[in-house]
């Protein structure tokens, strides 16, 4: 059924639809047809509460190797009064977190000599930081260094150093243990996680989290992933327009309009009765779509 239909369906309901075996004008039912839309999308909404509809988006994660040992460059490291140093050949971008005043070089060794190449001068922070940038050694086959130094005690974290160039330091991938995408403006909430991979892997993760509307991802699983998520359809607008749930639940929806209308408008017992036919057929729904039930582990016992 279509919108049309189901209003036609509630003008019925609420015996406003014909007189004598003739459909009314429309003038004669101009105010419940002005009212319908939202009476609708309220049912609407209140359906897929037992009749989810589900979409997927998809993402693929394969982040660009660093050059520094990865488990160690997540971890957090102390700057006290001795400049803390990593080291790499082939270096073009970095990217480092500090949590406080810090003075950083990149250095590139050359003929035993260590020339600078790059200085951060961080100031004004009391928190976790990222700063990235691009540099460009004299000989590609050079040692280039990080080196952490400063007048302050301040921590460190999540350290990389790129064999690779980019476009803008904009680009410069965040060194993330975990790698947020954020959710589509239609979510609800996920259904089921599917990992695709090349080695043909196809698996439902339990490996994952939602925080602050973003889909968390350990950095260590490479591949495509496709997020399968209920979410909130598209208000129904015109008379064309078709609800997402099942077709046989679509004729439900009329029965929550007309209920809202006579409700509304002193015939509140009549109301009531279709209101309450309508929670009844709620209960009744079958959803199309089993839900899967996940729980999120730590795969590197972090």
């Amino acid at each position: 059924m279509n919108l049309g239909q189901i209003r036609d369906l509630t003008l019925k309901l609420v015996n406003s639809y014909s007189a004598d075996g003739v459909q009314l004008p429309l003038s004669d039912t101009a105010d419940i047809r002005l009212a319908f839309n939202d009476f609708l999308n309220t049912a609407y909404n209140k359906a897929i509460q037992y009749d989810p509809v589900e979409a997927v988006f998809s993402i693929t994660q394969n982040p660009i190797p660093n050059l520094l040992n990865v488990y160690d460059s997540f971890n957090l490291k102390q700057h006290l009064d001795e400049d803390i140093i990593v080291s790499a050949i082939g270096v073009k971008a970095y990217y480092f977190e500090v949590d406080h005043p810090a003075n950083v070089y990149l250095e590139e060794n050359i003929n035993g000599v260590w020339i600078n190449l790059a200085t951060v001068v961080v100031t004004g922070i009391a928190s976790f930081t990222a700063y990235s940038g691009l540099i460009t050694p004299s000989n590609i086959a050079n040692t280039v260094r990080m080196r952490f130094s400063g007048s302050y005690p301040y921590n460190i974290r999540r350290t990389a150093l790129y064999g690779y160039t980019f476009a803008s330091s904009a680009d410069i991938p965040k060194f993330q243990p975990y790698i947020s995408y954020p959710l589509p403006s239609d979510y609800i909430r996920l259904n089921k996680l599917v990992q695709n991979s090349d080695n043909r892997l196809h698996q439902t993760m339990i490996d994952y989290s939602i925080e602050k509307r973003s889909l968390v991802i350990n950095y260590f699983y490479s591949g495509s992933f496709d997020a399968y998520y209920f979410k909130r359809p598209d208000p129904l607008v015109l008379d064309t327009d078709v609800p997402e749930i099942q077709v046989q639940n679509h004729n439900y929806l009329a029965y929550f309009a007309a209920g809202q209308w006579l409700f509304s408008n002193g015939q509140q017992a009549n109301g009531i009765v279709l209101l309450n036919l309508f929670d009844g057929f709620m209960r009744e729904i079958t959803p199309a779509i089993d839900e899967v039930n996940s729980s999120i582990v730590n795969a590197n016992n972090w």
